[in-house]
């Protein structure tokens, strides 16, 4: 923790009333001077030990030592102790570090002055020993290492940089495919058909389904799709939202009979296809099923699981495919592809082969080991050290891969993978949301003129190319939107995480938990670092005095219903954990009204996230912020989250906030404070985006402003003070019926860095875009029912950089005229319920740039027309475009 200057005298101040007298001004003094000596000299020995450690953990990132067992358990070993070592000398100093923020007498503060002095001399002491046994740990590797190169002989090469590099299509198990494909698609059968897809985990079920699921033979087939995700911790509310959000493109609220009868009617009558994949229980289908209509019209069911006798029960009487492993040549295959290359030098190629072959045609395996290959250099001694490792059936062979791939990663990124086990299984994580936590779990290595995302990134990226996490969605240019991790891995994270008692985990009960979920009834049973609760069970665990949580830095809870009783444990908890530094909760509905106070005895506090999806507002939440100094992103999720708007004002006290996000923010006071760190903050009411607000936030990269019943769109002239602003979303402003257009220089100074740009709810006119035309660097437009009139004429020349293009309009446009250089390097174009759309405009063949064209709830004569602009396209220039479409209605109708 940084200790700010301003900060620091506070309690000496408080401790000494105003005295009026010469000889206590003059002890006064002496004592002021004394704590600053003081200060200084920590601030020095905080640098010091902090450039030691650093230095110690490159040391042993550096250390080449040969891979026999014994030398891997004594630095395993040394590792342990280090790490260990460096979490107690933290916790001790931000014990301290609470006790003088907090203190109420010069006392107190002058005892915990001399704590941290003895604390940081144990830790040099520490430092200096575990770097001494490292160099006595290398010279006798560095002196087997010499024997060996006598004797053997090593090629050295760089590895491939194009490695991982490559897309997550299937290879191999055409006949697979192909089976699936015709018994979805085959029209003998016309009542309600399960198709099944069983085999172990890694085998690649998830990556055929996805295949199938996209298949254009799929989607032209089928009316509605439907894809849901169960896994060994289902949740039947959840499971029903997911099928519904699909079905009909929006959320839904209401208890499990209800979401289960509006999934019903929406696909009565609809020939559909659900994906429910990863199903391990048959309850979990039997939860469901009747939620599905047999309408004789050839509608189908595909099911992914590691259990046959799942896919058999669902199936009724039908055989489950059995996924197949790969053959020799399908495996070697996947293993090229990793690389991206065929070819390799003869020693390296047998290798490679052999590695491949005691994989024994399991997907996941020979992906993982090939990202680790990729990553090393080709040294024949650590490749057949690699190769021995790799033994035993496939499980096994599998398990031993994961590990070897955890083992080998640098350590500031072993501390990013094992996090993962905070999530839920198969819970699709949003990449800002982890980097934010990352940040505030202080894993990332900070790197001078390097801002803490972009670092964040390049460990995500090097965790990607090392296959132990997927990319599930990425955005029109190639960036990470969201990504998952296998089951196999997260429960490698679980267990190493466990092992090191840096996770504590517990979850909603099911028979099929696995032994480390269930091997105790108290799961809090020891201290941990990071607790991750989807149970509500914190309410039975905290006791008066527990010290059980005085170490923990991060507290994680998802829940779908609370009687009320979570928020007064949390609030009990919150006020107990000295040392937390995240929260992250994730509520369903509340029978209660209830509040949460973000304490301010939470010094470390650096990220606080509340999620409330509450029905109505009879039972809101009210949420309190204090204000903490090491905040960095504050974000409140929730339409019934009712909190204390006045305590925004709070945010000019927090140095290093980077995110505020809450509902909507309809008072902030300014202050002499000029934020140079805030870079993100929403829902602003229309009447603070003034001149004097924007001037003081100068760095601003995303705006969210909410404008309800705001008459005057005089806020606009103030976005000229915004010239670092990235990202603008404007929502739910019912009176915005135009753009101002005097007075703003929309060519030049206004917005320039503007990329991104969002309407939503808004009752703005169409011929408007031509001022939204004339920003120089916006490459996304999302216009969600945003615009009225039955007619867009898109201005000529505008839109020169707009890459994507997103337009739901329900209501509202029927005629589009536009021609190819309105849009002149438009990529993406997606059009959502446009039910009265019956084409796109000619122009768009000519727009050479365009690769992909996606309807979703829109008129067939559209599809038609998007068709057209491919063959055009393909015909006129050789250029390929991808044409997606889902729910498409024969004629029109009310969607």
């Amino acid at each position: 923790m940084e200790l700010d200057e301003e900060a620091s005298p506070k309690p000496i101040k408080a401790c000494f009333p105003r005295l009026y007298g010469k000889q206590q001004l003059a002890w006064d003094t002496i004592l002021l001077t004394s704590r600053l000596r003081e200060m200084a000299q920590l601030k020095q020995k905080i640098v010091f030990l902090h450039q030691n450690l650093g230095l110690l953990q490159q040391s042993v990132e550096k250390s080449e030592i040969p891979y026999d067992d014994a030398r891997v358990r004594v630095m395993k070993d040394l590792e342990a102790q280090i790490r260990d070592a460096s979490f107690n000398a933290e916790e001790r100093i931000e014990m301290q570090l609470t006790a003088i923020y907090l203190a109420k007498d010069s006392l107190h503060v002058t005892a915990c002055l001399l704590r941290l002095h003895q604390i940081f001399n144990e830790a040099e002491k520490q430092t200096n020993y575990h770097r001494n046994k490292l160099i006595r740990i290398r010279r006798r590797g560095l002196l087997q290492l010499v024997k060996g190169l006598l004797h053997k002989k090593i090629i050295v090469s760089n590895f491939s940089k194009n490695a991982s590099k490559f897309d997550r299509k299937m290879v191999g198990c055409d006949n697979v495919l192909l089976t699936v494909l015709d018994q979805l698609t085959q029209q003998s059968t016309k009542g309600r058909q399960v198709v099944s897809i069983v085999g172990m985990g890694g085998i690649g079920k998830t990556t055929l389904a996805h295949e199938v699921y996209e298949h254009p033979s799929i989607t032209s087939h089928f009316d509605k799709q439907a894809w849901v995700t169960v896994s060994q911790e289902y949740n039947v509310e959840q499971m029903l939202r997911c099928l519904l959000s699909c079905v009909i493109a929006a959320s839904r609220d209401g208890g499990k009979d209800q979401l289960a009868e509006s999934v019903y009617k929406h696909l009565k009558g609809q020939r559909y296809l659900i994906v429910m994949d990863d199903i391990w229980s048959t309850t979990a289908w039997d939860s469901v099923q009747r939620c599905f209509p047999d309408d004789n019209n050839g509608s189908r069911i595909l099911l992914t699981s590691r259990l046959r006798e799942v896919g058999e029960y669902a199936s009724s009487g039908n055989s489950p495919l059995n996924m197949p492993f790969l053959d020799a040549n399908e495996s070697w295959n996947l293993y090229c592809k990793v690389f991206g290359k065929t070819e390799f030098l003869l020693v390296f190629e047998q290798i490679g082969r052999d590695i491949v072959k005691k994989c024994e045609g399991l997907p996941l395996a020979i992906i993982v080991v090939a990202s680790l290959l990729s990553k090393i250099k080709e040294e024949e001694e650590e490749w057949k050290n690699v190769a021995k490792s790799v033994i035993g059936d496939s499980n096994d062979a599998c398990s031993r891969i994961l590990y070897l791939s955890y083992h080998q990663l640098p350590h500031h990124l072993k501390a990013c993978f094992l996090y993962f086990g905070v999530f839920q299984e198969d819970y699709e994580i949003p990449v800002k949301k982890l980097v934010r936590l990352w940040a505030a779990e202080g894993f990332l290595r900070a790197v001078k003129h390097v801002n803490t995302e972009k670092v964040a990134m390049e460990c995500l990226q090097n965790l990607v190319d090392r296959s132990l996490v997927i990319v599930s969605k990425q955005s029109y240019n190639g960036e990470m939107k969201t990504i998952r991790i296998h089951d196999l891995l997260r429960d490698l994270c679980l267990k190493e995480a466990g092992r090191e008692n840096l996770l504590n985990v517990n979850v909603i009960g099911d028979e099929k938990l696995s032994f480390y979920k269930r091997k105790s009834q108290n799961l809090f049973s020891k201290p941990c670092r990071w607790i991750s609760d989807t149970s509500e069970c914190l309410n039975n665990q905290i006791r008066p005095g527990d010290k059980r949580f005085d170490k923990s830095h991060s507290l994680h809870s998802r829940f779908d219903y609370s009687r009320g009783f979570y928020f007064q444990a949390l609030d009990e908890l919150l006020s107990h954990l000295k040392l937390l530094r995240v929260v992250d909760i994730e509520c369903g509905h509340c029978s209660n009204p209830c509040e949460v106070n973000v304490f301010a005895s939470l010094v470390h506090l650096r990220y606080f996230a509340l999620t409330h999806q509450c029905r109505n507002d009879h039972t809101p939440l009210y949420v309190k912020l204090f204000e903490h100094r090491n905040m960095q992103s504050f974000i409140v999720r929730g339409r019934f989250v009712k909190w204390d708007s006045s305590s925004a004002f709070t945010i000019w006290t927090m140095p290093l906030l980077r995110n505020f996000c809450v509902e909507q923010i309809l008072s902030l006071e300014t202050s002499s404070v000029v934020h140079r760190n805030l870079e993100n903050i929403s829902w602003l009411d229309p009447k603070l985006c003034t001149q004097d607000l924007f001037t003081r936030i100068p760095n601003l990269k995303k705006l969210g402003i909410e404008g309800g019943d705001a008459k005057s769109p005089d806020c606009f002239y103030n976005f000229v003070h915004l010239g670092q602003l990235e990202a603008l979303s404007i929502r739910e402003w019912w009176n915005l019926n135009h753009i101002p257009c005097s007075d703003i220089p929309w060519t030049t100074s206004f917005l320039p860095n503007l990329k991104k740009l969002k309407f939503m709810d808004t009752n703005l006119a169409w011929s408007d875009m031509r001022f939204i035309g004339m920003l120089p660097n916006l490459e996304v437009l999302k216009l969600i029912n945003a615009c009225q009139g039955p007619k867009w004429e898109t201005s000529e020349g505008g839109f020169r950089q707009l890459k994507k293009l997103v337009i739901e309009a329900r209501w509202s446009l029927e005629d589009w005229n536009a021609e190819g250089d309105n849009f002149h390097v438009l990529e993406c174009l997606e059009l959502h319920k446009c039910k009265h759309l019956q084409k796109i405009p000619n122009g768009f063949v000519d727009i050479i740039s365009l690769a992909l064209i996606e309807l979703i709830y829109c008129q067939d004569s559209l599809l038609a027309s998007a068709k057209w602009i491919q063959d055009e396209q393909l015909n006129n220039y050789g250029n390929t475009i991808l044409v997606r479409s889902k729910n498409i209605k024969p004629e029109r109708v009310n969607i």
